[in-house]
């Protein structure tokens, strides 16, 4: 087995390399996306400091129990005030492994967090 994961489907979506995206409807408008792919462990790493991330914001009474967000402009504040802290999820995003990264981790905070980390 390969160390990364290069174009493997997950959750719909493409992982790692060679994306190839149509935009436009029945345009033949295409992106490649010739990223370098995330290992197991950069997954792992990923999925792991999101957990605690989210735990963090439960404690704190931003997020529910549940990962439902509460209150959506402390969730961004949180984010963007502590840039070092998503390190590996910011990676993981670039990588093209947000699907992977938000089926490990429940709630639609993760889904807010990888977002605003991957600058959508």
């Amino acid at each position: 087995m390969s160390d990364y994961v290069f174009g493997d489907k997950f959750g719909g979506d493409k992982i790692g390399r060679d994306k190839n995206v149509q935009t436009g409807g029945s345009g033949n408008t295409w992106r490649i996306d010739n990223s370098q792919g995330v290992s197991p462990a950069e997954l792992d790493a990923a999925v792991d400091e999101l957990q605690a991330f989210v735990a963090q914001l439960i404690r704190e009474g931003v997020v529910a129990a549940d990962g439902s967000v509460t209150d959506p402009g402390a969730v961004v504040t949180a984010v963007r005030s502590r840039p070092g802290r998503l390190r590996a999820v910011s990676r993981a995003v670039a990588g093209g492994a947000t699907e992977a990264v938000l089926a490990g981790v429940r709630g639609g905070v993760a889904a807010l967090v990888a977002a605003l980390v991957g600058g959508t």
